[in-house]
């Protein structure tokens, strides 16, 4: 992990941030135990753990940028863009985010009893008549929203990631994209496993 990143960490008050952004606190060990995509990180002062080793430096970004933001509260919609919370395009989140996802989107819909409970996503109606959308809690308060359309004779395959609505109170668009990115290995990584 960075130093910045470690620094960050080494004198952050864990108790008092714990309830704001839905993480429960460890008192007799001060760490905070935070499930992110449906994985549990354990946050403590000299770094952050997942799967009792040391959580890639990616991961870790996003939770730092998580515990020391402002925001307070969840406000899933309208479902935004990254796109709208950023004042510049952000051109490769397409490519970086959505297109890889895009070519498993028929394994994803025809697995998805199987892989969806493992990183904390559920069906939810689509909002465009997409084949498939899900929910995604992807931080206690941060949920992302996935459209996702299988190939047909007329149109390619689909794939749309919206964050929610105050997603951009929680992490800055750099850790936006990075948790979409995340998501994507995890779902990427999960269907090669189930």
């Amino acid at each position: 992990m960075t130093e910045s990143l470690v620094k960050a960490l080494e004198h952050a008050s864990f108790a008092g941030m714990a309830d704001r952004i839905s993480a429960l606190y460890n008192e007799e060990q001060d760490a905070l135990l935070l499930a992110m995509l449906g994985q549990e990180y354990i946050i403590r002062h000299d770094g952050i753990l997942l799967h009792g080793q040391k959580a890639p430096d990616h991961h870790a970004a996003v939770i730092v940028d998580y515990l020391h933001s402002s925001g307070t509260s969840l406000t899933v919609t309208p479902w935004r863009s990254l796109g709208d919370f950023s004042s510049a395009p952000v051109p490769d989140f397409r490519q970086k985010v959505e297109a890889p996802v895009t070519q498993y989107a028929a394994e994803v819909i025809t697995r998805a009893h199987a892989i969806l409970p493992l990183f904390d996503a559920k069906v939810v109606p689509s909002l465009i008549g997409s084949d498939m959308a899900i929910s995604v809690r992807a931080l206690p308060k941060v949920y992302l929203h996935v459209e996702l359309s299988q190939e047909t004779q007329d149109f390619p395959s689909e794939v749309w990631v919206l964050f929610s609505n105050n997603a951009g109170a929680f992490l800055s668009v750099p850790n936006l994209q990075l948790l979409a990115e995340i998501f994507k290995e995890r779902v990427l990584s999960l269907l090669r496993i189930y």
